[in-house]
């Protein structure tokens, strides 16, 4: 089983940057297989980040807490890299959360891995730029989206690029998510089947 799952890590990370099998051998030998349960927190604000998680299956949240609510910034599914990337960068405090929205199973490296991958292997410093530029594409892209779509358009595509995963996302992380209320999204959902029953 491991094999197949890194061997799907390793073709997402091969699809950002090439990777010779050497530097892959020092990459693979860092990274350790790590699942969470459905609605366990994976990463905390208020605490210092110490990995960098790589997801092949499920779907993640990373959100914020703020006058007791909670405000839902990005859905992650597989493949995907995600944590909480100010605060590993940094070594600060993070004020995000991530959690698990279905059980996910991951490949994870700590912070002093990564430190030493940088050392050993040419390509780990790439790997590491390209991935921060990923996840800055992907906050630049929703922040655009935000602002030229509405919460409708965006739920389509949301939909159509993650169907059957987005169904596991409860109704009030999708409406945080897409900035309106549970009841509003109820009625985008009612209208779109509607719709698709013509």
């Amino acid at each position: 089983m491991h094999e197949k799952s890194l061997g799907i890590i390793r073709a997402f990370i091969e699809s950002v940057v090439p990777i010779s099998q050497l530097d892959w051998d020092e990459f693979e030998k860092r990274l350790f297989y790590k699942s969470f349960s459905k609605n366990e927190l994976i990463s905390r604000a208020g605490e210092v980040e110490n990995y960098i998680y790589f997801m092949y299956e499920g779907v993640s949240r990373i959100f914020q807490q703020k006058n007791g609510m909670e405000y839902t910034l990005r859905f992650n599914f597989p493949i995907s890299v995600f944590n909480s990337y100010a605060s590993f960068i940094t070594r600060t405090s993070s004020l995000i959360n991530v959690e698990a929205v279905s059980s996910i199973k991951t490949y994870r490296m700590s912070w002093n891995d990564m430190q030493t991958l940088y050392d050993s292997a040419p390509m780990a410093d790439r790997i590491g730029r390209r991935m921060i530029e990923l996840l800055y594409v992907q906050r630049e892209m929703k922040e655009l989206q935000m602002y030229s779509k509405t919460a409708e358009d965006y739920y389509k595509e949301l939909i159509t690029s993650n169907e059957k995963l987005t169904e596991l996302i409860p109704q009030k992380y999708l409406a945080s998510y897409l900035g309106i209320t549970p009841e509003s999204l109820s009625r985008i959902r009612k209208k779109i089947k509607d719709f698709d029953k013509l």
